[in-house]
């Protein structure tokens, strides 16, 4: 890719990676197509990008907090033409909580991602994981 798109999508992941830590709901349905797909070992599920996803996102947010999350970083680690208008992306996640009590931890999680790229505005339309973001909390001891 370009270093133009290259710098563009790590900047949007980047932002991302803000509101989640934030809990900043706007921000993060913005981030997404009104109807995407969600796909991990777990399961798959599409949704629907609505006050109501807005509201579960707040939700989720703060139940992440109540976990102890203090940091998001996501990585853009390969940034791919799919066609035209779309880019594979491939993100490393890596998230730190540092819940009362006990001792600091990290999960890290990979995730593929197909952006729509329409002027000049990226959208996620697909986000596969490639790890069970659950059972990785669950090992941390933090589900």
């Amino acid at each position: 890719m370009t270093s133009t798109t290259d710098e563009r999508v790590a900047a949007f992941f980047d932002a991302y990676a803000a509101a989640s830590l934030a809990g900043d709901a706007a921000t993060i349905g913005a981030a997404y197509a009104p109807t995407y797909i969600e796909s991990a070992p777990s399961g798959m599920e599409a949704f629907q990008v609505d006050a109501a996803y807005r509201r579960a996102v707040a939700a989720k947010a703060a139940a992440m907090r109540r976990m102890g999350l203090s940091a998001s970083q996501a990585v853009v680690r390969e940034v791919r033409k799919l066609a035209p208008k779309h880019l594979l992306v491939e993100v490393a996640w890596r998230l730190r909580f540092e819940p009362a009590g006990r001792a600091a931890a990290e999960a890290a999680f990979r995730i593929s991602y197909v952006l729509r790229l329409d002027d000049d505005v990226l959208r996620i339309l697909l986000a596969l994981s490639h790890d069970d973001e659950a059972r990785a909390l669950e090992e941390l001891g933090l589900s």
